[in-house]
């Protein structure tokens, strides 16, 4: 198994591509602290990976306190030793994003990142080892939509994982991040049955033909957690089918009619 003896957190992981991401860590042998405030989701997710023979641990930590934060990486070292891994995953909710809510986005997904950082870096620091993963977005690196403020978030986590690999390369931890292209979970979900045609619209933007998958960002996470990355820190990988590489738009509106 590629994460034996390995403990992971992962923020947000009550749903979506952090649920996906804990549940494949947990396949692969690593210890799981899930968190969420979201207590249903957060449940839910640890119950699969202790059904399908796992360990998992639910802690409903709002990772914008630091003290919260503090609590649940002490409940993962009693419960099984020191996080080697923690993805940063957790995000505030739909109608701040759309709204463009500086607090919320700041401090769940900035701050909290940060947080996470700081609680967890000790333990890696004494064990030599360490994997952080930022979940960041497309959104920072081009203009989708108008969350202008997530954007701005998802751009933040970028740099702060770039700032921080010198420091946590001398201590032997890595950090990266993922920026994922449209991935259909619970969110799109819901919009998607309101208009079924949404799905077959997106999927045209991407040079692959079709939106991505929670699995598809969980493998990289997996890849990025294992030491077959072990030559990778300050990396940004980019799991977006194509969509930042190719504007598929700008061929159909340029061609002649």
């Amino acid at each position: 198994m590629r994460l034996a003896n390995q403990v992971a957190i992962v923020t947000g992981a009550g749903s979506g591509i952090a649920r996906a991401i804990a549940l494949r860590f947990a396949r692969e042998g690593a210890a799981v602290v899930v968190d969420d405030v979201n207590q249903a989701g957060g449940e839910e997710t640890a119950r699969r990976i202790e059904a399908a023979g796992g360990r998992g641990l639910f802690v409903a930590a709002d990772v914008s306190r630091e003290q919260a934060v503090r609590e649940m990486v002490a409940a993962a070292e009693k419960a099984f030793g020191a996080p080697t891994v923690l993805v940063n995953s957790a995000i505030c909710g739909l109608p701040a994003i759309l709204g463009n809510e500086w607090t919320p986005n700041v401090e769940v997904a900035l701050h909290g990142a940060w947080h996470c950082i700081q609680a967890v870096w000790p333990g890696m620091r004494e064990a030599r080892r360490g994997s952080i993963i930022n979940i960041s977005s497309v959104n920072a690196l081009m203009g989708f939509g108008r969350a202008h403020i997530y954007s701005a978030i998802k751009a933040g986590m970028i740099g702060m994982a770039r700032s921080l690999c010198a420091d946590a390369g001398r201590d032997g931890i890595r950090i990266n991040c993922i920026c994922p292209g449209t991935v259909i979970t619970e969110v799109w979900q819901g919009r998607i049955a309101e208009d079924p045609a949404l799905l077959d619209r997106l999927s045209r933007l991407y040079p692959i033909g079709r939106a991505g998958q929670p699995d598809d960002i969980a493998n990289a996470a997996l890849f990025l957690a294992s030491e077959e990355s072990s030559f990778m820190t300050g990396s940004v990988m980019v799991v977006d089918g194509g969509i930042t590489a190719v504007n598929l738009g700008f061929g159909e509106a340029t061609e002649e009619p």
